[in-house]
């Protein structure tokens, strides 16, 4: 080896059963917890991997791989892939969910990529959470401190940034089985792993006679992005509401989003007029 690098030994722990993850995380709070480990390897420009000094890979943990479908929901174990996913039985995974699966890097990627690890990035919002925070999505959370379940909104912190709990795992989540008819997304920046200038847009309704029953508005990156107050004042409107009161709704996102200035409010703003012209006719 040329000059004075060096490559740091990782202690790789393989725990079988989420009872042994707990135990290591209880004797070690700051251990990393790896599935499929792509967060990591994205991030780096180097060949020679490097890992955090202490790693519990989680992958082969039975228990966190199951997947099942009630009436209500569907639930997912953290370590179902994303390939996983993808090969569900058909009208299994709600929609939009198939198509923003296989739009999230590449086939080697998605065969690695875990839905957990999609979530619980602490560096950024990956593609999964803007449509999950839409489409009320539950987690589940274990620590050594307990267990419990949240919205998976409750992942974005009030500044909109991410916010994982320390010392924690995402065991499993829950899709809820409610069809939306009028769905509209946009992801910017399909690079291979994300990077600053990666962002997903999403606007979901469910639309009765022309009248707008339910609305969600999302918008994720580095950041994310969503006024749950507009939402609501949106649900009710007629899909033929007089342009002037879309305009004004339309104005209030603009000025929410252009305040936080952490992406290109130009994009954003191309994006919503798009959107809402198609969902108010």
């Amino acid at each position: 080896m040329k000059g004075n690098s060096t490559v740091r030994i990782s202690e790789v722990y393989y725990p079988s059963t989420v009872t042994e993850i707990l135990d290591l995380l209880r004797v070690n709070p700051e251990i990393q917890i790896l599935a499929g480990g792509t967060e990591i390897v994205g991030a780096q420009a180097s060949r020679v991997l490097e890992f955090p000094s202490q790693v519990v890979s989680i992958a082969k943990v039975q228990e966190l791989r199951k997947t099942a479908r009630t009436e209500q929901f569907l639930e997912l174990g953290c370590c179902t892939t994303l390939t996983g996913l993808s090969t569900l039985a058909p009208g299994m995974l709600p929609q939009p969910l198939p198509a923003v699966v296989e739009s999230i890097g590449n086939r080697a990627v998605r065969n690695l990529a875990t839905v957990g690890g999609n979530l619980c990035s602490r560096s950024r919002f990956m593609d999964l959470w803007p449509f999950l925070a839409c489409m009320d999505t539950q987690v589940e959370l274990r620590s050594p401190m307990g267990t419990r379940w949240a919205s998976v909104s409750h992942l974005c912190g009030e500044d909109g940034s991410p916010q994982f709990p320390k010392a924690t795992i995402l065991s499993r989540l829950r899709i809820p089985l409610y069809s939306y008819n009028f769905i509209f997304f946009r992801k910017l920046n399909r690079s291979l792993f994300p990077d600053a200038d990666t962002a997903t847009f999403v606007c979901m309704a469910n639309i009765q006679s022309d009248k707008i029953e339910d609305f969600r508005l999302a918008f994720a990156g580095i950041r994310a992005f969503r006024m749950k107050d507009r939402e609501m004042a949106v649900a009710g409107k007629k899909t033929t509401s007089a342009p002037k009161e879309v305009r004004a709704v339309m104005e209030d996102y603009m000025e929410g989003f252009s305040s936080q200035g952490w992406f290109d409010s130009r994009l954003f703003h191309s994006l919503l007029e798009e959107a809402f012209w198609r969902l108010f006719k």
